[in-house]
């Protein structure tokens, strides 16, 4: 990728020194674990709960709605294909941009704020309606089949997105990326021709990122209801399809790869190997999503058994802060100029939102003591909200006996995720 995919801040932009903050942040997580056996002794998170919203209810569900968002969705994929078809193999095509910065990274904010609003507008899902409706899927799946299938077809091509994001030679450049595209389509709206829409929540690496974001969001859709409601009580006693756990542990992986290739050890090794860069990238991607999730699952099944999957809306908050910490910077700046080269989406120098004449506004961008600072709080937040939902969760699965050492892996876990998130991201 040619945008810059990290925040500004370094080690030496930190409040305190950098063994310190390792010490603090570890020294954060095992006090409050420490607050929560003595404060929070019995599951509080056992169902959903919150205030019913029957006006906004009816507003979402209102056709109409349904209707100009997904117009809405499709109009900007349009827009976009139009740069990604017919514009100019220059950096300046905002399909980059919108692809890298906009979906990737920008659907994590949209979800926090607005909840799963990405499977009522996802272009390709509303394709699939329109071209199923006539007839029906190929080859339906029966229920039992979709749950067993779950989510675990979008493991691999989330792991398909980051190797285009992180690995593939060319990313920057139309013909890479038609390919992808073309490849995306085809597995995404293909398998929902054959097997039926619910493919497309099963396998888009959009929606299903998104939809486990959206847990965390405070809306939660509870029987016919739109409920405001804790967001930790969400992400808690939201559903978890079969795979929910290894969807958030390649999340965390791939942003734990992201960073370990700007670490000066991983650019030695691969400058002074006679592999390609393609190959270490591989390896690398695949070996650090394998360990993120090695580690978890040996956490988890050490707490309680046939318990991962559940156990996995603990680490949502984390990928939620990881993402925060890593492209934080990415998302304003470049979602910035993405927004500003949208005008002219075939370098013809069209100006059609009146945006060609803006500048990139850096804000507090222009401080690194101040985005390391944010780094850092959204890394140790995010373990912090992590501790706290793993608690409650193991309490609704451990005997009375066992509440304080049965959660003692997922304590380390936690500990030892936010030590090496923090050194990735502070690495020299």
């Amino acid at each position: 990728m040619i945008l810059p995919l990290h925040g500004l801040g370094s080690r030496q932009d930190l409040p305190l020194p950098f063994e310190l903050v390792l010490l603090g942040a570890a020294l954060a997580l095992v006090v409050s674990f420490a607050v929560l056996v003595l404060a929070w002794r019995r599951p509080r998170y056992t169902r959903p709960a919150g205030r019913p919203l029957p006006r906004l209810t009816r507003l979402v569900d209102a056709p109409q709605t349904r209707a100009v968002l997904r117009l809405l969705a499709l109009g900007v994929y349009g827009w976009m294909a139009l740069a990604l078809w017919f514009g100019q193999d220059r950096v300046t095509n905002p399909v980059f941009g919108f692809v890298f910065v906009w979906l990737w990274v920008g659907l994590v904010p949209v979800s926090l704020l607005l909840g799963p609003i990405w499977r009522l507008a996802n272009p390709l899902r509303t394709v699939a309606r329109l071209v199923l409706a006539p007839r029906g899927p190929l080859r339906p799946l029966s229920e039992s089949a979709w749950r067993r299938l779950g989510v675990l077809p979008g493991v691999i091509t989330l792991l398909g997105f980051a190797w285009l994001e992180l690995v593939q030679p060319d990313n920057n450049t139309l013909a890479v990326l038609r390919w992808w595209a073309v490849a995306w389509v085809l597995v995404v709206l293909g398998g929902a021709i054959v097997f039926g829409e619910r493919w497309v929540a099963a396998s888009d690496p959009f929606e299903v990122f998104a939809e486990r974001v959206a847990t965390l969001s405070p809306w939660q859709r509870v029987g016919d209801d739109i409920r405001l409601t804790d967001p930790l009580r969400h992400a808690a006693t939201a559903a978890a399809p079969r795979g929910a756990a290894w969807v958030t542990c390649t999340l965390l992986g791939i942003t734990a790869y992201d960073s370990f290739t700007n670490t000066t050890g991983w650019v030695g090794w691969v400058q002074s190997s006679a592999l390609p860069r393609e190959a270490w990238g591989t390896f690398g991607l695949l070996a650090m999503t394998l360990l993120v999730a090695a580690t978890f699952a040996l956490a988890a099944r050490a707490t309680a058994s046939g318990w991962t999957d559940r156990a996995a809306a603990s680490l949502v908050p984390i990928v939620v802060g990881y993402t925060a910490a890593h492209y934080l910077s990415l998302l304003v700046i470049e979602g910035q100029r993405t927004a500003i080269l949208a005008s002219d989406p075939l370098g013809l120098g069209w100006n059609v939102f009146g945006t060609a004449e803006l500048g990139v506004n850096t804000g507090i961008f222009d401080y690194p003591e101040v985005v390391a600072t944010i780094q850092l709080g959204a890394i140790v937040i995010g373990h912090l909200l992590g501790v706290l939902i793993a608690h409650d969760l193991s309490l609704g699965v451990l005997p009375s006996r066992r509440v304080v050492r049965g959660q003692l892996p997922m304590l380390v876990l936690m500990v030892g995720y936010t030590c090496a998130g923090l050194v990735l991201l502070f690495s020299p």
